[in-house]
């Protein structure tokens, strides 16, 4: 018989004649490799929604220049193009569902009542 090893612990298999060749020793080592799999995979969202949240404060350190009379050397006008990107920023971290919404309860600043 042919034998195979675990891809998660490497443990040797021996390969069954029939059916599906089996790639993990055992259900647990099957459970562990699913679960390092969706650690990695969470890893990865974070990451790159922290480079997301990077971009979008850089942006609101420039709108703060632009605002305070800053103007680059070069003469550009840069505000369209870092308002186009922040907007692309938050439309992608929208679509990714990672923006409160008022429904789920968040922490919402209550808007000012008017004098009465």
């Amino acid at each position: 018989m042919v034998t195979k090893v675990c891809e998660y612990c490497g443990r040797p298999i021996v390969a069954v004649t029939a059916g599906r060749p089996r790639r993990y020793c055992t259900a647990a080592c099957r459970q562990r490799a699913y679960r390092s799999r969706a650690l990695a995979a969470d890893a990865r969202e974070r990451i790159e929604l922290g480079q997301l949240a990077l971009q979008l404060r850089d942006n609101a350190d420039r709108l703060l220049l632009l605002a305070q009379g800053w103007q680059p050397p070069d003469g550009a006008d840069p505000v369209d193009s870092v308002l186009t990107d922040t907007v692309r920023l938050a439309t992608e971290l929208a679509a990714r569902g990672h923006v409160l919404r008022s429904d789920e309860g968040g922490h919402e600043t209550p808007a000012p009542r008017s004098p009465e």
